[in-house]
């Protein structure tokens, strides 16, 4: 599969990543955080991420990769951080700098963090925001917002972690949570 995944990459400049057929699929509760740790400041907006959470993770569908390309079997076992973030949002540009420590921190343990960079405008600066707030993981585009639709991005940063199943434990995380939520899911035993 990761062959097929890269050279579909490099002949069309688009990846997808898909989790949900290389993982089984436990329950797991959705709310399983506290709703204060999340931006969701609308009972709709909470109520459309909880339906993510406890399920696998939605497919990206992703183009223009930076910093390296990550396919579903670099994800597999792994806590993943999808970071939803717009070129033009003050609060995402901000929290560069901690989602590189986290990177440092905790990707010997098993954490990859991915940027999808998406919104309907500013996606053509991404390269240059990359290289110049110094995004040290992969980070791709969304150009017909589909990730950002299967995922129920409302606002930006938009914070997505998946445990080492591919299950959405968490979506909407504000930054300063980030953290926590990421040890919890590293201290839970790896698949089998």
């Amino acid at each position: 599969m990761k062959k097929s995944l890269a050279s579909l990459a490099s002949k069309t400049g688009i990846v997808l990543i898909a989790s949900a057929a290389l993982y089984t699929a436990l329950p797991t509760g959705a709310g399983e955080f506290p709703d204060e740790w999340t931006w969701d400041d609308k009972p709709e907006q909470r109520a459309g991420h909880a339906a993510l959470e406890g399920k696998p993770m939605p497919r990206l569908n992703l183009s223009s990769c930076m910093n390296g390309m990550v396919t579903a079997s670099d994800i597999k076992g792994k806590v993943v951080i999808v970071d939803f973030f717009a070129t033009w949002c003050g609060p995402c540009m901000r929290a560069i700098p901690h989602n590189n420590e986290l990177l440092k921190k905790y990707k010997d343990q098993g954490l990859v963090i991915i940027g999808v960079c998406t919104s309907d405008s500013g996606q053509e600066k991404m390269e240059e925001t990359v290289r110049s707030k110094g995004i040290e993981y992969p980070t791709a585009r969304d150009p017909q917002l589909i990730s950002e639709k299967n995922w129920g991005v409302q606002y930006y940063p938009t914070y997505a972690i998946v445990d080492r199943k591919g299950i959405v434990r968490a979506i909407g995380v504000q930054p300063s949570y980030v953290e926590r939520v990421v040890k919890k899911l590293l201290d839970e035993p790896p698949p089998k």
